[in-house]
């Protein structure tokens, strides 16, 4: 197209929101989010409930900021205060967010999905949906009736078939939120990935590896509080010094997260401890401490100390 000798293009607006990433438990939402940032920031096991709290990530590109929240998945039924907790944030990062990601697997909306679309309503909240797993899928005309269930139930901006796992189709994903981010100013500096601080990032690794390590009831079992944290200590050789809490409610679940002369709570110091100077950058001394605190998923004050505590 010809332009008048001296004109220029006009440079594209900046656009920056918050996405929220919402869907049910062990859908794939924790890996979507480390895909998108290629950098850890959030615990990822082949469990659900994994995620307990909303995970910020941040990804700055060519005119874009996204603020990317990665929520607990959404339960149905709430056994407990801890499970309410989740439930209420996934809820609150809805209300936050400019755009939302609904992450679903390939098959039509159950219970939780329905509810989530309930609530997408009554925000009038724009969404994208996100079908992941896809790669479990030979017949991809199969997804087709669940697009179209969904379409039918709720106008996303888009959908996009996609494999976090594999990082297929997650470009793309990428390219459809940035075009339906409002145009805004970016909220955080371009260089910074999340606003976790190293303690919450270490209590996650650590949960993380016991959810891996762990079966039954243990790993939702567990709460992990970083009671010490302190850079280069001369103590230890000059390695960061981490002192980990592992908190179960029974003496039994105690005695086999620590395993038979405690071979088993070592693996998992050593899993967590490896993760973490590969993320951190630094030589890290990792203790573990295993205690037994009765009823912690119900105690209202237990929850408010481990959350101030890892921040």
């Amino acid at each position: 197209m010809a332009r008048a000798k001296g004109s220029r293009r006009r440079k594209a607006p900046f656009k920056a929101g918050a996405v929220a990433i919402v869907g049910r438990p062990n859908v794939g939402k924790s890996t979507l989010l480390n895909q998108l940032l290629q950098f850890k920031v959030s615990a990822v096991a082949p469990k659900p409930q994994t995620t307990r709290e909303n995970v910020r990530g941040i990804l700055t590109g060519d005119g874009y900021q996204v603020v990317l929240l990665d929520t607990p998945g959404y339960l149905g039924r709430p056994a407990h205060l801890l499970d309410q907790q989740m439930v209420r944030l996934a809820r609150d990062a809805i209300v936050e967010a400019d755009l939302v990601v609904l992450m679903v697997e390939p098959r039509p909306p159950g219970d939780i999905e329905e509810n989530i679309l309930r609530l997408l309503e009554q925000e009038s909240k724009p969404a994208l949906l996100a079908i992941n797993k896809v790669d479990t899928v030979r017949n991809k005309a199969e997804l087709l009736p669940v697009m179209d269930e969904y379409a039918r139930r709720f106008p996303f901006r888009e959908i996009v078939p996609i494999s976090a796992l594999r990082a297929d189709g997650v470009g793309l994903l990428l390219q459809l939120v940035v075009r339906h981010l409002p145009e805004g100013e970016p909220l955080y500096p371009p260089d910074e990935v999340t606003d976790r601080s190293e303690r919450a990032l270490a209590a996650d690794i650590v949960r993380e590896e016991v959810y891996r390590l762990y079966r039954q009831e243990v790993p939702y079992a567990v709460a992990v509080a970083i009671d010490e944290f302190r850079e280069q200590d001369a103590e230890h050789g000059g390695k960061d010094y981490i002192r980990a809490l592992v908190f179960v409610e029974r003496e039994g679940q105690k005695g086999i997260l620590i395993g038979r002369g405690g071979q088993a709570l070592k693996q998992v110091g050593s899993r967590a401890r490896e993760q973490l100077e590969h993320l951190l950058g630094r030589p890290i001394y990792l203790e573990l401490w295993v205690k037994v605190r009765p009823g912690w998923r119900k105690d209202p004050q237990f929850l408010r100390w481990l959350q101030e505590t890892n921040q």
